[in-house]
């Protein structure tokens, strides 16, 4: 196999900065994630868990 040229090499850091950080980092969200606060979905969660207690 040959080594890739400077300008694959430049292609492929472009298109990969184009990715979402979740898909660059290979572990992509297939469901699509969410777009919602954190700070909501961890208050949320909170409460369910004290209601069950």
């Amino acid at each position: 196999m040959s080594e890739p040229t400077d300008d694959l090499r430049e292609r492929a850091r472009e298109h990969v900065e184009q990715l979402p950080a979740e898909t660059a980092l290979g572990n992509a969200d297939p469901a699509g994630g969410v777009q919602d606060d954190p700070q909501v979905l961890d208050q949320a969660a909170r409460e369910e868990g004290e209601q069950r207690s």
